[in-house]
C-alpha cells in the first residue's frame, strides 16, 4: 500500500508540474528608438504618430502591449541628432526608426549591428546608406523617396506659371548634405529653360524669414524649398511668408497648399510611417535589414490653391488644374 501510494502521490505531483512546463512564455516586449529632428509636437499633430501605430497595429502590435518606443526629438537642431542616436544605442534598443538624411546619418554613424528602419530617405544609394535599393546591404532599410528625382518636377510645376528668364531662389538647409544632389538636378533643369537659380541657405525659424523677406530684393520671382525633416516642421510658416511676399512657390509636401502655399507636389509621407510597420515586423520575425529592399514610391500627391494663385495674380494653366489630384478653391 506504501509503495502505491507513493506512486500515486508521484503522479499527482508531475501532474501539478508539468503544466508549468508546457506554460505560454510571456511575450517579448521590443524596444524601438525613434529618432526624429522635429519636434515630438510636430510628430503627432502631422499625423505620423497615429499613422506608425496603424501600422503596427495592422501587424498584430499593441504599443505597451508588445513594443514601447525609447523616444529621442532633436526639435529642428540637427547638430543633436548624434547624441541622441549614441543614447538610443546605449539603451540598447531593439530597433531604430528614422526619417530624413540627417537622422538616418546620425543612426547608421551610431551602430552597425543595431536595424534601422527609415519611413523616409531620398537617396539611400547615393547618400552612402546602402549598395542598392534592391540588396541594402548595411543595417538599414525602408521607403526610398526617390526626391533627388522627383523635385525637379516641383521646379517645373513653378516655371510653368513664371515668365520667362525668371530667377527662382531655391531654399535649403545648409546642415542637410544630402540635399546637394537636388540642387544639381534643379539647376540642370534650369539651365535647360532658362531660369536662374538663387540657392539660399536657411536652418532655422530666424533664417527662413530673413531669406524669404529678402528674396524680392535680390530680384527673385519665386521660391522652392528642397526636402527637408526641418522644413517639414515649418510648412505653414513658409506657406505663410510666402503669401505675405506675394511670392510664388511650391513644396514638396502636400499639404503646403492647404496652409496656403501655391502648390505642392510629393509622395503621402503619412502614409509612410504606416507602411515602415512592415519592415519592423519582418525584422523582429528574424529578417536581416540589409537583406530588405527599399521600397519606391508608386503615387504621388500634387495639389494647387487656386486661392493663392488669384492673390498672387497667377494664372494656373488648366493643363495643370487637371493633373492636379486636388485644387483648392
Amino acid at each position: 500500500m506504501i509503495a502505491r501510494r507513493r506512486v500515486a502521490i508521484g503522479l499527482a505531483s508531475s501532474l501539478v508540474v508539468e503544466p508549468r512546463l508546457f506554460a505560454q512564455q510571456p511575450r517579448k516586449l521590443w524596444r524601438i528608438g525613434l529618432l526624429y529632428l522635429p519636434s515630438k509636437k510636430f510628430f503627432i499633430d502631422s499625423g505620423y504618430q497615429d499613422s506608425q501605430l496603424l501600422g503596427m497595429r495592422e501587424h498584430g502590435y499593441e504599443l505597451g502591449r508588445d513594443f514601447v518606443f525609447e523616444e529621442r526629438f532633436a526639435n529642428g537642431d540637427s547638430a543633436r541628432l548624434p547624441t541622441l542616436a549614441i543614447e538610443l544605442v546605449r539603451a540598447k534598443v531593439d530597433l531604430i526608426l528614422t526619417n530624413g538624411t540627417q537622422a538616418n546619418r546620425a543612426a547608421l554613424e551610431a551602430t552597425t549591428t543595431i536595424p534601422i528602419v527609415t519611413a523616409a530617405e531620398a537617396d539611400p544609394v547615393g547618400n552612402g546608406f546602402a549598395v542598392s535599393l534592391a540588396r541594402p546591404g548595411k543595417n538599414m532599410t525602408g521607403l526610398a523617396t526617390l526626391l533627388t528625382e522627383t523635385i525637379v518636377k516641383n521646379f517645373e510645376l513653378l516655371t510653368a506659371v513664371l515668365p520667362k528668364q525668371a530667377r527662382v531662389a531655391v531654399l535649403k538647409n545648409p546642415s542637410n548634405p544630402g540635399l546637394n544632389a537636388q540642387l544639381a538636378n534643379i539647376q540642370a533643369a534650369a539651365q535647360k529653360l532658362g531660369v536662374r537659380i538663387l540657392p539660399i541657405d536657411a536652418g532655422n525659424p530666424e533664417e527662413i524669414e530673413r531669406a524669404i523677406a529678402g528674396m524680392q530684393r535680390e530680384g527673385v520671382h519665386a521660391f522652392m524649398t528642397l526636402p527637408d525633416s526641418f522644413f517639414s516642421q515649418q510648412t505653414r510658416q513658409i506657406a505663410q511668408l510666402a503669401l505675405k511676399h506675394r511670392l510664388p512657390s511650391t513644396f514638396f509636401r502636400a499639404n503646403y497648399a492647404e496652409a496656403g502655399g501655391l502648390m505642392s507636389h510629393g509622395q503621402d509621407f503619412v502614409a509612410n510611417w504606416r507602411l515602415s510597420a512592415k519592415f519592423i515586423d519582418q525584422i523582429f520575425k528574424g529578417a536581416k535589414a540589409g537583406d530588405l529592399p527599399f521600397e519606391q514610391p508608386i503615387a504621388f500627391e500634387m495639389e494647387i490653391n487656386l486661392k493663392t494663385a488669384r492673390e498672387l495674380g497667377i494664372t494656373v494653366p488648366q493643363i495643370l488644374r487637371i493633373q492636379a489630384t486636388r485644387v483648392i478653391d
